[in-house]
């Protein structure tokens, strides 16, 4: 910490205990038997104290470097009382007021792949029941997956100093904030911490709703701090406001300047799933699936495990990108495109996943002959994958499914010629580990 920030924090300290009593008696030698108490002291007015030493400061002493520091301090506490602590990251990101909240995500594992690890169980099972139906339609799944539940979504239809849908008047605090932020602006210019001024300033306007005058201050932060340690924040926020606007062009401006900074970024894994929902939108939806899939590159990247996908875990992103992928696949023609795209783009080690997700998604549409398509393509470009076998039982029970009798005959003897006892499959995969396939022969 600078000498700066410690003279203040000291200040405001001492300004603040001078309120205090102190307990008088004994020594300071006696202090060496006492156990140090560690518990944490929540004090109800400790803000309102803090706001009133800084504005004695400013009111009793003459103007310094320390000033705008001082300044900006306090607005910081006028926000944080009335909305609590705004920080930056993913982690800090809040709703606008007046939003609705996202409705609750349903559990994705009725509207995708059934996961490997209970293919055995559909795969033999003696009776079928037919295709799994989805709990939600392609429509209702693109309008909850590319849904922005937080940052700059509210409307900005308001009547001038009211909360959007409260009927009361806004708090005093977060406006005389603005008013200081504007004046250390004006007045501070070179203040070395003013990329944070703008920062604070963004967020007492989303909070108050006027989400349109954010963005007028986002904008001179980009223009005239293009290193401040707020730009991905900053420039995600704009792409939220531009993408629940449908203006899908410049949502993809600003998803994209996030990209372009790479991992480093903590927004770069949300950015690239929104950057691909933009081109989706546009209907550029092979660009769609480059950042899709180097959102799940990363993933793979930073050893996530796509055999142990949870559907109720880390907001569905995963789950929820597989199937838009699967619907970018679609939208791009019949069942052999995605043939055609690792072949251009190169393999993934987590396809058999896309294949997987792609011949149900399919099988859901009672399309079962792309579905099986998409299994056996899987199959003769990787005929030692571990998945293969598993694949091949699944085309079975697709054809079973789908009352496709001959079908099921040719497609269990072509499982049995391919995974017998002395099959060359078996010089790749140790038999040992496959009871399940050699439970199937």
């Amino acid at each position: 910490m600078s000498a700066k920030p410690t003279r203040l924090l000291v200040l405001a300290a001492f300004l603040a205990a001078c309120t205090t009593t102190v307990e008088q008696g004994g020594t300071l030698a006696e202090l060496e038997t006492v156990d140090a108490d560690l518990d944490e002291v929540y004090l109800e007015d400790s803000l309102d104290r803090a706001a009133e030493s800084y504005r004695r400061y400013l009111a009793e002493t003459e103007e310094s470097e320390l000033t705008p520091e001082a300044m900006r301090r306090l607005a910081d506490l006028q926000l944080e009382r009335e909305y609590g602590v705004i920080g930056a990251g993913p982690a800090a990101v809040k709703k606008a007021p007046g939003l609705k909240k996202a409705p609750e995500l349903k559990n994705s594992a009725d509207m995708q792949a059934p996961e490997a690890a209970r293919r055995i169980d559909t795969a033999i099972a003696a009776n079928h029941s037919g295709p799994a139906e989805s709990s939600e339609s392609d429509t209702e799944f693109e309008a909850r997956a590319s849904e922005r539940d937080d940052l700059l979504a509210a409307d900005t239809d308001f009547s001038a100093g009211m909360l959007p849908g409260e009927g009361e008047q806004v708090p005093a605090g977060p406006l005389e904030a603005i008013e200081t932020y504007k004046k250390i602006l004006a007045t501070y210019p070179n203040y070395e911490r003013i990329d944070q001024v703008y920062y604070q300033m963004t967020r007492a306007y989303e909070e108050l709703g006027r989400v349109d005058e954010a963005m007028e201050v986002m904008d001179r932060l980009i223009v005239e701090h293009p290193t401040s340690k707020y730009l991905d924040e900053v420039y995600f926020r704009r792409g939220e406001y531009y993408f629940v606007r449908k203006r899908y062009l410049d949502a993809e401006e600003s998803y994209g300047a996030i990209t372009a900074m790479g991992p480093s970024s903590s927004y770069y894994e949300l950015a690239l799933y929104k950057l691909g929902w933009s081109l989706y939108k546009q209907e550029m939806y092979e660009e769609a699936l480059h950042q899709y899939l180097a959102m799940l590159d990363h993933r793979a990247n930073t050893g996530f495990d796509f055999d142990s996908v949870d559907p109720d875990d880390e907001e569905h992103r995963v789950t929820d990108t597989f199937r838009v992928v699967s619907l970018s696949f679609s939208n791009l023609g019949d069942a052999d495109e995605i043939n055609k795209y690792f072949a251009k783009y190169g393999h993934r080690s987590y396809a058999d996943r896309v294949y997987e997700n792609l011949g149900e998604f399919y099988f859901e549409k009672l399309r079962f002959e792309d579905a099986s398509s998409v299994y056996k393509s899987f199959i003769d470009l990787n005929p030692y994958h571990r998945e293969s076998p598993y694949f091949s039982m699944r085309v079975i029970d697709i054809y079973a499914e789908a009352d496709f009798p001959q079908l099921v005959v040719e497609a269990k003897k072509e499982f049995a010629d391919t995974y017998a006892i002395n099959a060359a499959y078996w010089s790749a995969i140790p038999i040992e580990e496959s009871e399940e396939v050699v439970g199937f022969l």
